[in-house]
């Protein structure tokens, strides 16, 4: 459908043929889908996050390992459900459903019940699942978990909402909030850049760099650069809770395949075959993984491995190896999932990243529409959610380690039941991010930014209400900036951003507005059996 088909039938303008009109006054019997337009992209991504969305994240989270009185146990969450907003169990009462009228007026959370299937197993042996309570989430007005949803306008007024109410929004201690549009990185495709500050990594480091923001299915993102140094070398640098790791390029290209060294040579030098400069630089990357003894993949891991498990907190008994696999499956390339695609696509950064060296290629603008996405309210919601998920495990870990230190603790179902409930409630986290907008993380989900993320929904009139739900920002690190690059109105912005609809002063052209007839993606199509079905044609 036209996504302009909505808009080209309004009135031109005010009028009051209307009044006479006997059905004046009386609800209409679906609500205008221009208005409900302006908030689809928020609703729709809600709606992706807490259904297929959740699945594939409860999928991504590894099993938590941990050792016990000489046995190892393994938690594992295999599913999770947020249930619509209703009265707790035992209350007497007429109506069970909570509606968003009786939260604003309660100064309450408009909020629903976590519960996860935690699979328990002692020594590889799996002892039982187990349903338990995590806490309670916010809940978006007008979206599936709503007790609003696909209400018509009577029985909205009915409920106490207006008539065209949008949703979009989430209701925090009575409060209206709404989680910003934030413009990222496109994902999981290379940008050659040029950043002076990168010079003071370290000793020898230049300014040119290739960076991508690699994006799994279920929206967890990590931040990857490959620098160019001065001796024609070049570093990986991964982020890894918060914390910047370098790795020489030979090592990661090493690690990931049994390639021989020559084979590895002709993978990077692709196209290059008579560039001098290019094949001296390939092989003093290779030289390097030699002089530190590793001439063999299980050399390479094994060597990783005992450099970077002090940093995984992997178990004691993963071998160094297994550790290193995890070190890759967790920073490098994670939108891809065999190591022999990461192998490629780290080659394919590396050629790309001497062009922009040499000058063969210009630095992509990091500032153009065609390099940029939009991160909707639905992907923040899903990324923290899977952090705090495995945060749970983590303190069930916590609570073990002091229950057997008062008492001698045996490994049962009534015992897990109980320790369960000493994990973190996943509550409060949430609500001091909607509250406000300050993100507690400790991998920082890959954003730019770990504040603003929420800003309230104030009605000062309906304009501007609408424009919170249209609204995407630039980041708060780019106000600190004094250069105008990232603040001007590119020509292929046009049809997608409003060129007016900018504030003034420091805001302005990092907050920028969409126009009517621009949808944001919410909905996301697989693409795993395409390849197949172009080869067969």
């Amino acid at each position: 459908m036209d996504p302009g088909s909505r808009w080209r039938n309004l009135p031109s303008g005010p009028s009051l043929k209307h009044l006479t009109d006997p059905s004046y006054g009386i609800p209409r019997e679906q609500q205008k889908a221009a208005l409900q337009e302006l908030t689809r992209a928020h609703v729709e991504s809600f709606n992706y996050a807490v259904h297929e969305g959740l699945g594939l994240a409860v999928q991504a989270i590894p099993p938590f390992e941990f050792a016990f009185k000489d046995e190892r146990i393994s938690f594992t969450i295999l599913d999770a459900v947020i249930s619509p907003p209703t009265v707790p169990k035992g209350t007497i009462c007429k109506e069970v459903n909570v509606y968003p009228a009786e939260c604003r007026g309660r100064r309450c959370t408009y909020r629903g019940k976590l519960t996860a299937d935690i699979s328990w197993a002692v020594n590889g042996i799996s002892k039982g699942i187990i349903k338990q309570f995590l806490g309670y989430v916010p809940i978006m007005v007008k979206s599936k978990l709503c007790n609003l949803y696909n209400l018509p306008p009577q029985a909205l007024i009915e409920h106490h909402e207006e008539a065209e109410e949008m949703g979009g929004y989430f209701i925090i201690n009575g409060i209206e909030k709404v989680i910003r549009m934030l413009i990222m990185p496109r994902r999981n495709f290379p940008i050659a850049m040029v950043r002076p500050k990168w010079k003071t990594r370290g000793p020898g480091y230049t300014h040119y760099g290739v960076s991508m923001h690699c994006v799994r299915e279920e929206h967890s993102a990590v931040n990857m650069n490959l620098h160019y140094l001065e001796n024609g070398t070049v570093m990986l640098n991964f982020i890894y809770r918060k914390e910047l790791f370098f790795l020489p390029l030979g090592f990661a290209l090493k690690a990931l395949v049994s390639f021989s060294d020559y084979q590895i040579f002709q993978e990077l030098i692709k196209g290059k075959e008579d560039d001098s400069f290019l094949r001296n630089s390939v092989s003093q990357m290779l030289r390097i993984v030699m002089e530190e003894g590793c001439s063999t993949q299980k050399q390479v891991l094994n060597y990783l491995g005992e450099c970077f498990r002090v940093k995984l907190n992997v178990p004691d008994w993963y071998p160094n190896e297994q550790a290193a696999e995890f070190l890759f499956n967790q920073c490098i390339c994670i939108h891809l999932k065999s190591n022999t695609e990461k192998f490629y696509m780290l080659c394919l950064m590396t050629r790309k990243l001497f062009a922009l060296a040499k000058g063969e290629c210009m630095e992509d603008n990091p500032d153009s529409l065609v390099n940029q996405e939009v991160l909707t309210p639905g992907q923040l919601f899903l990324m923290f959610l899977k952090e705090k998920l495995e945060g749970w495990l983590v303190s069930i870990k916590i609570a073990f380690d002091k229950k057997a230190q008062k008492t001698n603790v045996s490994m049962n179902t009534d015992n897990l039941m109980r320790i369960f409930t000493m994990g973190i409630d996943l509550t409060k986290p949430f609500e001091y991010l909607f509250a406000t907008g300050n993100l507690r993380s400790k991998t920082g989900l890959g954003l730019l930014q770990d504040s603003g993320l929420c800003v309230v929904a104030d009605k000062l009139n309906f304009i501007r209400y609408l424009s919170h739900f249209r609204c995407v920002h630039r980041g708060a690190d780019f106000a600190k900036m004094r250069t105008t690059t990232v603040r001007r109105l590119l020509p292929e912005s046009w049809g997608f951003l409003c060129p007016v609809h900018t504030p003034d002063g420091e805001p302005c052209g990092l907050m920028n507005h969409l126009t009517a007839v621009c949808e944001v993606v919410t909905q996301f199509v697989y693409t795993a059996s395409i390849p197949a079905l172009l080869c067969n044609l």
